[in-house]
């Protein structure tokens, strides 16, 4: 393996927040570093000053191949306005993402900008490969397709990412930069896990060894003390000759508690100076469990049955029957686009096509904050309409890690990710018994996910989710609602347990059809291809109107 990347005493702040402070690395060909930390923390900030995209305030790397950056959406760098097919785009991931290469980034979706950023960004021949948040905004498909081709990546990768089966299916190095910190781990995400937290519990056992015996010396020092003026209390009504002896004992006896109260001390000043262990920071974590009001007598809270919905000619569902049972958590999964947010939205609406149980309360979070006041601070956006007093509230908000500092802080000046936590905390102390969360992790770093999970497990009213996260929604839903083309179907059972049903449906699909579909692959790239150098405008339109047709034939 040949050196590819070399950072020596590299340190980064930004006002009086230290991101990282004498970090050495030595990276080499194939390598694959994935880095983790809470928001905020600093990892894209790392990813772009070992990219050389920003210097370091100290220290220098040097990177001896080339590379490919891809970016964030959310960095504040502007993205490009030409349309995709004059960016010389790879038309073998523009057919396999369905992206239209005609269209202006301007008029792009989320997912279709995050599709364009990594189809731009991709070179698989180049020596690293620097990315940052490849699959955020995209639908579970498009994340697998991008997944295989990082998995198929031969040379180096750095990889920030909230996405934890991506990291745990791609990184064989974890990097965790956290209060200023950076620690370098072997292996995958989960094996992450359990290194921290096996370091944790070391840590803590080191820390109450050191209390242990500090405590214990300094009760030998005073119990030293103690017997040192007892020593000095010569007793009553004694004779000369007596005095003379036990004043010759009482120096003897003091010179002896002396040096022992000495080596104590020095043992004491040791311990405290060279073998003093602080505190180990305890992980992020919730440990909470919010009843909800009664739930609904009626064992299914919603019914529908022959759903169709859609705007003008296009159609999302066509007679869709589906029911969510009262106190499960369900799952509502399909590509961007499909339909979900419109039927959530339904849902919550309570529309008469649907049936909906007498007593169901509804909480919905969104994905545009709409439940949060901006001009009111979080305890104040909490407590209206909390169903509990303020000294729960603010225990769940320090639960779901926002500081009790944080609490009279206006919404307008919170981050996106505080932002979802406080919407969340709204949900868990309302009147709500039917929550529904649309895209929760957008703005979690994984700490707050897993935490989020913990919460979400042990809740016991009705949840209907909506993610792209796959291990988000494996860890959560206990049903799944798919919406596939313009139908829906339910999947009684975990994500695991239906992606393992793709799996053997999958290996029993006939290599014809395997072969068609590589054809229709080559086909579109082909078409790409040719309205990418096609200067006469009618033939444009109709091999546009071709590849619009092709992407529609699956």
């Amino acid at each position: 393996m040949s050196l590819v990347l070399q950072a020596d005493n590299i340190s980064k702040s930004f006002g009086e927040q230290q991101i990282f402070k004498s970090l050495s690395l030595k990276i080499y060909s194939g390598e694959r570093i994935g880095i983790t930390g809470p928001n905020g923390a600093g990892k894209s900030t790392l990813l772009k000053v070992l990219s050389g995209l920003e210097s370091p305030d100290e220290g220098s790397v040097r990177i001896y191949t080339s590379f490919s950056f891809l970016r964030q959406q959310d960095d504040g760098v502007p993205e490009s306005v030409d349309p995709l097919y004059q960016a010389n785009a790879n038309q073998r991931l523009v057919g396999m993402l369905n992206l239209d290469t005609n269209m202006h980034h301007a008029h792009l979706s989320g997912g279709e900008r995050a599709k364009a950023r990594f189809i731009q960004a991709f070179d698989p021949d180049c020596g690293i490969l620097f990315a940052d948040e490849p699959t955020s905004n995209l639908d579970m498909e498009s994340s697998e397709i991008i997944q295989k081709e990082l998995e198929g990546f031969k040379g180096t990768l750095f990889l920030v990412s909230h996405d934890r089966e991506l990291l745990d299916r791609l990184c064989d190095t974890m990097i965790e930069i956290m209060n200023g910190e950076v620690r370098i781990y072997t292996g995958n995400y989960s094996q992450y896990v359990r290194q921290r937290e096996a370091d944790y519990q070391r840590q803590t056992l080191e820390y109450e060894s050191y209390i242990k015996e500090r405590n214990r010396l300094k009760g030998r020092i005073l119990e030293r003390s103690s017997n040192m003026k007892a020593v000095r209390k010569s007793p009553r009504r004694m004779g000369n000759s007596e005095a003379r002896l036990h004043k010759r004992r009482e120096t003897a006896t003091q010179k002896k508690l002396n040096q022992a109260i000495d080596q104590l001390e020095t043992r004491l000043e040791r311990l405290e100076k060279l073998e003093k262990k602080d505190k180990p920071k305890e992980l992020p974590q919730v440990a909470i469990m919010i009843e909800p009001p009664n739930n609904p007598i009626s064992s299914k809270a919603v019914r529908a049955k022959n759903l169709t919905i859609g705007f003008k000619s296009r159609k999302l569902l066509s007679n869709a029957c589906f029911e969510i049972p009262t106190g499960k958590r369900t799952a509502l999964i399909g590509k961007n686009g499909s339909g979900k947010t419109t039927l959530a939205n339904l849902i919550a609406e309570r529309d008469d096509r649907l049936t909906i149980a007498p007593g169901v309360q509804f909480g919905y979070f969104k994905q545009d904050f709409s439940i949060l006041d901006e001009s009111r601070t979080i305890l104040e956006n909490v407590m209206e309409g909390s169903a509990k007093p303020e000294h729960v509230v603010r225990g769940v908000l320090a639960r779901l890690l926002i500081p009790a500092g944080h609490v009279n802080k206006r919404i307008s000046l919170i981050s996106g990710g505080e932002k979802v936590k406080v919407s969340i905390a709204k949900l868990l102390v309302s009147q709500a018994n039917f929550i529904i969360l649309d895209e929760p992790t957008n703005y979690l770093d994984i700490f707050s996910m897993e935490a989020l999970e913990s919460v979400l497990r042990d809740y016991t009213g009705t949840l209907l989710l909506i993610s792209h996260d796959r291990k988000f929604v494996e860890n959560i839903a206990q049903r799944l609602l798919i919406i596939e083309g313009n139908h829906l179907k339910t999947f009684e059972g975990s994500f695991e347990d239906y992606r393992d049903s793709q799996r053997a449906r999958d290996d029993q699909i006939p290599a014809d059809s395997r072969l068609e579909e590589t054809i229709r692959q080559m086909k579109l790239a082909e078409l790409s291809a040719r309205i990418y150098s096609c200067s006469d405008d009618s033939l444009k339109q109709e091999l546009e109107a071709q590849y619009r047709a092709l992407l529609e034939n699956r």
